[in-house]
């Protein structure tokens, strides 16, 4: 079981693999949205055919593939800073959230710690409710459907590079986790919009893979 729970954190539940997870959600999240003059439109009218609403087609794929990265990034970060939270094979209590800001509020490190807080809430908003379904338990938390405005995006991104920046430098200092893991991981090119800069060549770089 030992062993068993080491690859846990080795394999699966180190701070990496959360970044790593995050990275393919923003890249899905930001591919679409760069479509999205091509969206179909759905609009919402009354009787006397008043316009009530339109929406993209687009938007709640992006939002969601949004959401659930920006859940990853602050998970990576939580975990680097509280190794034992994925100690034992099991995941701590304190990560089971899709809460954005409950999340962000128990980390230390992350960026914006109160900047941009309103795009967390905005993103927060339907994780558990219309970003996966067309309505959730109750009729009286069933909300309507969101708009991805521009400002909500350049947001977002903003943020998302802030969370590239800090965890490429964290990640490239080690990360002491339980069981014994020891990782460190020399990370190039582009995460969440953040580009890092080049490596001198006598530093060996291994991008993805840790250097124990």
């Amino acid at each position: 079981m030992a062993d068993e729970n080491k690859r846990f954190v080795e394999e699966f539940a180190n701070p990496h693999s959360w970044l790593l997870t995050a990275d393919n959600l923003h890249e899905q999240a930001t591919a679409i949205y760069a479509g999205r003059a091509y969206s179909s439109i759905t609009t919402k009218v009354d009787a006397n055919n008043i316009i009530l609403q339109q929406t993209r087609g687009i938007d709640k794929s992006v939002f969601l593939l949004s959401g659930f990265a920006l859940e990853n990034a602050i998970k990576a970060f939580l975990v680097y800073e509280n190794p034992h939270w994925v100690s034992n094979g099991r995941l701590s209590k304190n990560l089971k959230s899709h809460s954005l800001t409950t999340l962000q509020s128990r980390s230390m490190l992350v960026p914006y710690k109160t900047r941009h807080i309103s795009i967390l809430k905005a993103f927060e908003d339907g994780l558990d409710s219309w970003f996966r379904y067309p309505c959730t338990l109750t009729v009286e938390e069933t909300k309507e459907e969101g708009h991805l405005y521009d400002h909500l995006w350049q947001g977002y991104s903003a943020v998302m590079r802030a969370y590239g920046r800090k965890l490429t430098m964290l990640l490239g200092r080690g990360w002491q986790g339980p069981h014994g893991f020891y990782g460190r991981w020399m990370i190039t090119g582009e995460h969440f919009g953040y580009k890092t800069r080049a490596v001198p060549s006598k530093v060996s770089t291994h991008k993805g893979k840790p250097v124990i």
